[in-house]
């Protein structure tokens, strides 16, 4: 997914795909922005506890990043909500929500994945890409990261080891 991000110096709105933030937008938004603050005071990283047998790498399942982030999103009066949707195909649609008790609320751009049918029947398919993109939505808008959030990292070629001769 590409995003293109603008800041129009004088002006004061930040452009991002398919619309404009307003600085005057944020100002409305004062309760919202002021609990945030205050959750990613306390949150950390989660852990990466599961393996992806395909990439050989480890990730932070949905399970433990909702565990982790609910508690200190709830001290803060905000709640965490997501939209998600499929189309027949073979793309599915998430948007995060924030909403602060107030009322305040902010959203995420929809994430659109392509559903991967290799190996996989349909069903668990889609599953497998909502949860991916839930996990990418619920991280970036919180402002955390998975301990190795690299993914680039996971699909480069692992480097040779030319085993060094015994010298005596």
């Amino acid at each position: 997914m590409t995003c293109y991000i603008r800041y129009y110096g004088n002006h004061g709105r930040l452009a991002l795909r398919g619309g404009d933030i307003k600085m005057e937008e944020m100002e409305n938004r004062k309760n919202l922005v002021r609990a945030l603050l205050e959750v990613q005071k306390e949150i950390r990283n989660p852990k990466n506890t599961e393996i992806n047998p395909y990439y050989r790498s480890k990730y932070a399942p949905l399970p433990d990043i909702l565990n982790l982030v609910r508690p200190l999103l709830a001290k803060n009066g905000l709640v965490l909500y997501q939209d998600v949707g499929s189309t027949p195909e073979g793309v599915v649609c998430v948007r995060t929500h924030l909403i602060h008790e107030s009322g305040e609320s902010l959203k995420t751009s929809p994430l659109y994945m392509k559903v991967e049918t290799k190996g996989k029947g349909s069903p668990q398919s889609v599953g497998s890409a909502i949860t991916y993109a839930r996990r990418y939505q619920i991280l970036a808008l919180l402002g955390i990261a998975s301990e190795d959030d690299d993914a680039n990292l996971a699909s480069r070629p692992r480097p040779t080891t030319t085993p060094r001769p015994n010298h005596r």
